[in-house]
């Protein structure tokens, strides 16, 4: 059984699996992360340790959005496809 993803769970593991965790999963997460970071109560290892976690966060939370950003592009292309189709085939019935 996996463990869910939590910020004690991010802090002592050894290997992130960040594939399966939503975006706004991973955004809480870093939130809480950066807030941990900015008690100043965490050990030099430990904080390096969370920073370095922090950029992996980073890194997937950037992967998601560029991914999002992709899929946007192409439905907005598709969908200026489709309305071009759609005026020609009006125009084609004289319903234009």
């Amino acid at each position: 059984m996996k463990k869910e993803l939590n910020l004690e769970t991010l802090l002592t593991s050894d290997k992130l699996e960040l594939k399966n965790l939503s975006f706004e999963q991973g955004l809480k997460l870093l939130e809480e992360l950066v807030a941990k970071v900015e008690e100043g109560t965490l050990p030099i290892d430990s904080a390096m340790n969370a920073y370095e976690k922090g950029v992996s966060l980073i890194e997937h939370l950037q992967g998601q959005l560029n991914g999002a950003e992709e899929k946007l592009k192409i439905l907005r292309k598709r969908s200026k496809n489709d309305s071009k189709g759609l005026v020609e085939v009006e125009e084609k019935n004289g319903e234009y």
